[in-house]
Order: C-alpha cells, then structure tokens, then sequence
C-alpha cells in the first residue's frame, strides 16, 4: 500500500532515501530562491535610481530653466534701468541746455538794458558837451582863456564815451582806458593853465608879479626842486614868486606823465593775471596781493602831488581870481578826477571780497559765472561813469559860463529861492482889511470928516508898485502939495469939502485897482 514507508514496514526506521531526496530538493530549491529576489531588487533599485535621476536631471534642468530665467529678468532691468538713466540723463542735459539758454537770455536782455541806459546818459552827456562848447564858441572873447575851458568841457564826453565804448567792447576796455586817464592828467594841468591865463592873460611875468604882492603869505616852495629854480627864492619878492608857480606847474605836469604810465601798468598786469589764471578767487584779501593794488597806491601818490600843486596855487591868488568863482571850478574836476579813481578802488575791493565770499560759501551766481571779479568790477565802473558824466556836465555849465568872458561882465550873486509867502501873507492881510478901510471911509464921510490921508502902514502892505502907484497920485501924504495948501486955506468952505470927499473917493479906488 502506498504510504510512508515508515508505516508499511511499522518499524521505525529514518527517512528514506526518497524523502531524503525531496527534502534535499525542497532545500535546493529553497537555496536556489534568494538570487531570483535579489535581481528582482536590484530592478527596483535600478528604477529607483533612474527616478531619481530623473527627477535630479528635471530638477537641474529647472533649476537652469529658472537661472535662465533671473538673468534674462536680471538683464531686462539692467536694459530698463539704462534706458531710465540714459532718459534722466537726456532730460537733465535737456533742463540744463533751457537753464543756459534762459540764463543767456537773462543775461542778454540785462547787458542790452545796461547798453540802453548808458547809451542814453552818454547822448545826454555830449548834448549838454556839445551845446556848452557852442556857447563859448559863439562868445569867443578871450581866446586864451576860453580854448582852456574847451579844453577842460572835452572831459566828460571823453569819459562817457569810453566808458560806453568799454561795456560794448570789454576786450578794447584797457585801451580806452589808457586814453581816459592821459586825458583826465591832461586837464588836471589845463586847469592850472587857465588860472595862469585869467591872471596874465597868456604873460608868465604877469602871474609872477601878481604872486610877488602876496609873497607874505606864499608857503616856501619844497627843497626838492631848489636847483631849479633860478634866481633863488630867498633873493626877493619876484623869485619866491617864480620858484612858487614852478613848483605849482611841475606838481601838476608829472602827473600828466605818471598817470599813462601807471593806467598801461595796471592794464599789463590784467592781462597777465587773467591769461595766466594768478588770481585767487577764494581768498578775500587776494586783491591786495595783486599789482593793481600797488599801481592804485602810486597812482593816488601822483593824484595827490598834482592836486596839492593846484591848492597851493589857489591859496595864494584866491582874492584876485574871486570874481570867477575858482573854487567851484576846481571842484567841478576835482570831482571828476577822485571820485572815479576812488570809486573804482573801492568796487574793485568789494567784487573782489564778495566774489571769494562766494565761492568759499559753494554759492555761484549762474548769471555772472562766466565773468571775473575784474570784469564785472569794470562793468559797473562804466555804467555809473556814464551816469556821473551827466551831473558833470551840467555841473560844467554851471561854473565855467560863457558870459563870464564878455566885455563889461560884472559877476551877480544868486538871490536865495522864495516861494513869496510873505508877499501873499501881505495881500491877504490888505484884503482882509479893506472892508475895515471902506467902513471907515463911510464913517468919515457921514460925520463930515474930510481927512484923505492914507495910513502908511496900509501902503507898505501893498508892495513897492502900489507905492510907487499911490506916491504918484497922492503923494507923501495921500494929497498933492496943491491940495493940501487949498485944504488949508478953505477949511470951511462946502465946496472944498466936497472936492475932498470925491478925492478921497479917487483914493480908495486907487487902492483897489492896485491890489487887483
């Protein structure tokens, strides 16, 4: 039967060779079963690892895809942020190019009101020139005398126009500026000379003598000039007169020389500071580190010898030039002289020092940037000479008359200016009070009073023509001499007293007719 052997034999007896045989293949079979599972993990593992692969290789990809991306964006804002800047930079170039052009245009309508206005006060100025030279011209009495004082009114239109020439022309203003200031020594001495001509009428001797009545009282000339002068001052009268009018005369005259000569100094060192760029801008005590500064104190020495000459001179013949009121002519060019030279000095200075003040502050004014303290320091010297020039020249007119020099003149002396007040306070008065007179009149006449007298009071008030008008018909009393001799002879007589009463009817109306 089938079965175990095991059971058929009912002997216990060990595996047989069969079951030793299943079992031996059970166990290969289950030893052989481990490396069927291990290809199957190493799949899985495989797949594992190409996933993750993958998914790294997707990841990298995104990871570059995103790269990519922020530098594409990265670049676009750079585009974007230099088209913005290039935008602002065009706009910004754009404002400042109608900044410069309003600024321009500023600055263009500002010069071209300056022109306008110096313009105008230099026409002004040769007018007034031209019509005072005509003047003496047309009175052409002492020839000697008045080509000085023609001389002396070429002063201001010189000035004037060479100022005006200067704000046209900035680069020919140093040019002009020498011949303005050759000028300006020139008249310095030509008014010296024309004291000398109205005093000796061209004779040299004759000034000496007129000097030699006041040698009391000349000051001794200086010893610097004493081997010039010849005879000796001490040797009398005459001589200290003669070494006192050289002196004067060399006072004067070195300034004509010195004055060219410092003007071209001054104009060489602006030239060469401004080529040469020594000028410190930031420093407010530069100008008076520059040569200017130093030509300006030479210059004032020059203009201080040259004026101290004419005082000196005018001190001693004031008395006998008192009629032509010398003094005022010496102001008149004297004013001229200094208050250019000083009012150039000092605005000079003060451009300077306001223009480091500036520029140490970092504040610039746009519409002057281009110009140096020199230059807009000689614009505003220019414009307000060709305004003084019109003062001057009226000034001019004024002290150096033409009627001074014709035949018989006899200097007048301005009255004080009066608004009449007091002759209209006077006339008031005298109306007010003719109703007074008028009831005093009827008064009389009602109680037979035949009094024709005019109180004198009432005929001052009238003024000096009433007086003369009621002197001449009534006479020192209100009455004629005739009619007061009748008066008294018929003092009774109706007839007379009548006469009287019409008289003095006649007087009142005078009275009337002389206030209307």
């Amino acid at each position: 039967m089938g079965g175990s052997p095991y059971h058929r034999t009912g002997v216990a007896m060990g595996p047989s060779a069969e079951d030793t045989g299943r079992e031996g293949l059970h166990r290969s079979a289950t030893i052989a079963a481990p490396p069927v599972s291990s290809s199957r993990l190493e799949w899985v593992w495989t797949s594992i690892r190409f996933c993750n692969t993958f998914a790294v290789t997707i990841l990298a990809i995104c990871v570059v895809w995103i790269f990519i991306q922020l530098q594409y964006i990265t670049y676009s804002l750079n585009q974007e942020s230099d088209r913005i800047d290039n935008l602002l930079t065009q706009i910004q170039q754009h404002q400042s190019e109608q900044i410069q052009e309003l600024d321009q245009k500023v600055e263009s309508n500002h010069s071209l009101t300056l022109y306008q206005m110096a313009g105008t006060f230099t026409l002004i100025t040769c007018l007034l020139t031209m019509f005072h030279m005509s003047t003496h011209l047309r009175n052409y009495h002492e020839p000697i005398v008045q080509k000085k004082i023609v001389t002396i009114l070429w002063m201001s239109p010189i000035y004037s126009v060479t100022a005006f020439l200067s704000l046209l022309f900035p680069s020919a203003g140093g040019y002009l500026g020498v011949i303005r200031d050759f000028y300006e020594a020139y008249t310095v001495y030509t008014f010296l000379a024309l004291l000398i001509a109205i005093l000796g009428r061209g004779d040299r001797d004759a000034v000496v003598r007129v000097l030699a009545q006041h040698a009391n009282h000349l000051r001794k000339p200086t010893a610097c000039l004493s081997s010039c002068y010849h005879p000796p001052p001490e040797s009398s009268d005459e001589a200290m007169a003669n070494a006192v009018l050289y002196e004067c005369q060399v006072l004067a005259m070195q300034f004509v020389f010195f004055r060219p000569i410092t003007s071209i100094a001054s104009f060489v060192a602006l030239t060469l500071m401004q080529n040469y760029g020594d000028d410190d801008g930031n420093d407010p005590w530069s100008f008076y580190k520059t040569p200017n500064f130093y030509i300006a104190m030479v210059t004032n020495v020059t203009v201080f010898l040259a004026f101290t000459g004419l005082l000196k001179f005018y001190h001693a013949v004031r008395d006998d030039l008192l009629w032509c009121q010398p003094f005022s002519k010496f102001m008149a060019i004297k004013g001229v002289v200094f208050l250019t030279f000083w009012q150039g000095l000092l605005i000079a200075i003060f451009v300077s020092v306001h223009d480091a003040h500036n520029n140490n502050s970092g504040s610039v004014n746009t519409t002057s940037a281009a110009k140096t303290a020199q230059e807009q320091a000689a614009e505003i010297q220019h414009i307000l000479i060709c305004l003084e020039m019109v003062f001057f020249s009226i000034a001019h007119l004024c002290v150096f008359p033409a009627e001074e020099w014709e035949p018989d003149y006899r200097p007048t002396e301005m009255q004080a200016p009066s608004m009449g007040i007091k002759d209209f306070a006077r006339d008031v008065s005298f109306i007010m009070s003719s109703g007074k007179r008028r009831r005093e009149a009827a008064t009389r006449k009602a109680g037979g009073e035949p009094s024709l007298s005019v109180p004198q009071e009432e005929v001052d008030d009238v003024g000096d023509d009433a007086k003369n008008a009621l002197g001449g018909k009534l006479g020192h009393g209100g009455l004629s001499p005739e009619t007061e001799r009748h008066e008294s002879d018929d003092d009774d007589d109706p007839l007379s007293l009548q006469v009287s009463y019409q008289r003095s009817d006649i007087s009142s109306s005078i009275d009337e007719r002389t206030i209307i």
